[in-house]
């Protein structure tokens, strides 16, 4: 479906708000009406662009999984600081859309159309840590590592600065094995 500039302006306006509700009172607080009075704009505008709640979620899923996949894809060789900040930046600076992605990929748990989605999230993850896909078993090792790095600084704050993100990802690095996943310009 093609929209006006006016129809994708309020389109996109929704979709950013589904992430601010989600962050703020989780999955079951998103009706339209909840997200059409978060954008500012009249329910019908919820309800003709996204006819189900369902179209809602799946399209903040693919807006949040494309934006982290397009930042990790930017990262290419960028080291350790650079990915170090770029996940401090996920969960601390764009905190709703972080949380929004984790709750739409529990949502994909339990909904197909989800699941591919979900899963363009952890594949760009996997590519930012070994863009040259060198060592698969290590790499996957380390994302899962990341992931769970990702939630719980989510979750309980810490680490909470750019260098403790960077001491963490040196663990991970170390945990995974003497040869580290990440770019060679990670390790320095």
């Amino acid at each position: 479906m093609t929209f006006t500039a006016k129809g994708e302006v309020r389109r996109e306006a929704l979709l950013d708000a589904v992430l601010r509700v989600l962050e703020s009172d989780g999955p079951g607080a998103v009706t339209h009406r909840a997200v059409a009075t978060e954008a500012g704009v009249p329910l019908s505008a919820a309800t003709y662009y996204f006819a189900t709640i369902d179209d809602l979620y799946v399209s903040a899923l693919k807006r949040a999984a494309s934006a982290q996949a397009e930042l990790f894809r930017s990262l290419g060789e960028s080291g350790i600081d650079g990915f170090a900040r770029a996940l401090y930046d996920f969960v601390y600076v764009h905190r709703g859309a972080a949380i929004a992605q984790y709750e739409l990929m529990f949502l994909a748990m339990r909904r197909q159309s989800l699941r591919a989605d979900a899963e363009l999230w952890y594949r760009a993850l996997e590519q930012a840590i070994d863009p040259r896909q060198l060592h698969p078993r290590r790499t996957r090792v380390a994302s899962l590592a990341v992931d769970g790095l990702l939630l719980r600084m989510l979750w309980i704050g810490e680490p909470s600065t750019v260098p403790g993100v960077v001491d963490a990802l040196r663990e991970i690095t170390s945990a995974t094995s003497a040869s580290a996943p990440f770019p060679a310009s990670a390790r320095t």
